[in-house]
C-alpha cells in the first residue's frame, strides 16, 4: 500500500482571474529565464569583465552600463520586478474589500495567537518600498498578500509550499545540550519560518515578531489554517521586550541586509540578550562580495539602487562574524551551495551564545 500524501491546505492568497495567475506564471518564468541558464546573464557578462580586465567597482559599473547586452539585463531585470507589482496591485485591488474581511474573520482565530499593539509607529528606516512592493511592507492593508504571492514569483515557484523556509530551517542545528523549549523568529514576515520551526520542534514554544501588522495577520492566518499554535507579535526586532536569555534558537533569515548598520547592530546585541547560554542564534543572509565575480558585484549594486535594497551593500561590505563575536557568540558560517538554496548568493552563520 503506497504513503498517504499530507493533504496541505492552500494559504496562497487567491488572485481575482485565471488570467491574472496566468500572467504571474508568465512573470515567474521570465524571472527564471533572467536568473538562470536561459538568458545566461552572470556567465556572459563575466566573461566579458574578466576579458576586458576590469576590477574596480566604479569601473565594472561603467563597463556594464556601456554593454548593450548591461543595459539588456538591467532592463529586464527591473521590468519583471515591475510586472509583478502591477500585477498583484490590481488583482488583489479587485477583491480588497474580501480579503481584508478574510483577515479580519481569521485575526481572533486560532490554533496559536496574533499580538498587535495599536500604539505601535514604525520606526523611519522601514520607510522603503523593499524590492520595489508598493507601499513597503506595512502601508497596505494587503501588504502581506502582497508579499506572500510575490515571493512565490521571486523564489521562481520554489517556496509555494514553503519548501525553501523548510529546507532552512533544517540546515539548523540544535543547541549542544539538545534543549529547544523556546524559539524566535526575528522579522518573521509572512510566517513561513515560524511554522517550520513549530514543525520540527511541535512541542516548542515559537513565536514569530515583525514590525508590520499586515505581515502578521497573514502570518497569523497561514498558521491557523496550517493548524500550527504558533504566536505573532508586533514589535521591533532590536527591541523585542523579551526577558533575557529566555529563547533556546533564534533565528533571521534574509532581514539584515534591509537594515540599516547601526540597527544590525542593536539587532545583534538584542539576540546576544535574548538568547540563553548555549543557545544558538542562526543567521541566513546575502554573502560578501567582496571577493565574488565582477559581475556578482555589479548585481549586489544594482540590487541596492534599483530594486529596493538601499542597506545592502553596506550589510555586505561589514563583517558580520565580528559583530556576533563581539557580542557573546562563537560562529560558525559557510556559504550556503545551490542544493541549500543560495547558489552562492547567502551565507549561513550559526553562533552559539557563549
Amino acid at each position: 500500500m503506497s504513503a498517504q500524501r499530507e493533504v496541505v491546505p492552500e494559504t496562497m492568497p487567491t488572485l481575482a482571474s485565471r488570467t491574472d495567475a496566468a500572467y504571474l506564471d508568465f512573470v515567474e518564468g521570465f524571472r527564471e529565464y533572467l536568473l538562470g541558464a536561459g538568458a545566461n546573464f552572470e556567465a556572459r557578462l563575466n566573461a566579458a569583465l574578466e576579458s576586458a580586465g576590469v576590477q574596480d567597482l566604479e569601473d565594472i559599473r561603467r563597463y556594464v552600463h556601456a554593454q548593450p547586452l548591461g543595459q539588456l539585463r538591467d532592463r529586464l531585470s527591473r521590468t519583471q520586478q515591475e510586472m509583478k507589482w502591477h500585477a498583484l496591485r490590481r488583482s488583489f485591488d479587485l477583491q480588497r474589500k474580501e480579503l481584508a474581511a478574510e483577515l479580519a474573520a481569521w485575526d481572533a482565530r486560532g490554533p496559536g495567537r496574533l499580538v498587535l499593539d495599536p500604539a505601535f509607529v514604525p520606526p523611519p528606516y522601514v520607510n522603503v518600498h523593499f524590492h520595489l512592493q508598493p507601499g513597503g511592507y506595512y502601508k497596505d492593508e494587503l501588504s502581506g498578500f502582497l508579499y506572500h504571492y510575490g515571493t512565490k514569483v521571486f523564489f521562481r515557484g520554489g517556496n509555494d509550499r514553503d519548501e525553501l523556509h523548510g529546507k532552512l530551517v533544517s540546515l539548523v542545528p540544535p543547541p549542544s545540550d539538545g534543549r529547544v523549549a523556546r524559539v524566535l523568529d526575528m522579522a518573521c514576515s509572512v510566517g513561513q519560518s515560524t511554522t517550520a520551526f513549530k514543525k520540527r520542534y511541535p512541542a516548542a514554544e515559537v513565536t514569530g515578531i515583525d514590525y508590520s501588522a499586515p505581515m502578521l495577520r497573514v502570518a497569523h492566518r497561514r498558521a491557523a489554517m496550517l493548524g500550527e499554535d504558533v504566536t505573532f507579535a508586533q514589535t521591533l526586532i532590536e527591541r523585542t521586550g523579551f526577558p533575557d536569555a529566555h529563547f533556546d534558537i533564534t533565528f533571521a533569515f534574509i532581514v539584515f541586509h534591509e537594515l540599516p548598520l547601526r540597527i544590525i547592530h542593536e539587532t545583534v546585541r538584542e539576540a546576544a540578550r535574548v538568547t540563553r547560554k548555549g543557545g544558538l542564534f542562526a543567521v541566513f543572509d546575502f554573502t560578501s562580495t567582496a571577493d565574488k565575480s565582477p559581475f556578482q558585484r555589479y548585481h549586489r549594486w544594482f540590487d541596492a539602487r534599483h530594486n529596493g535594497e538601499p542597506y545592502s551593500q553596506d550589510f555586505c561590505d561589514c563583517d558580520l562574524r565580528s559583530i556576533l563575536e563581539s557580542n557573546g557568540f562563537t560562529v560558525a558560517g559557510t556559504p550556503l551551495d545551490e542544493r541549500s538554496g543560495g547558489a552562492g548568493y547567502m551565507t549561513h552563520w550559526f553562533a552559539t551564545r557563549v
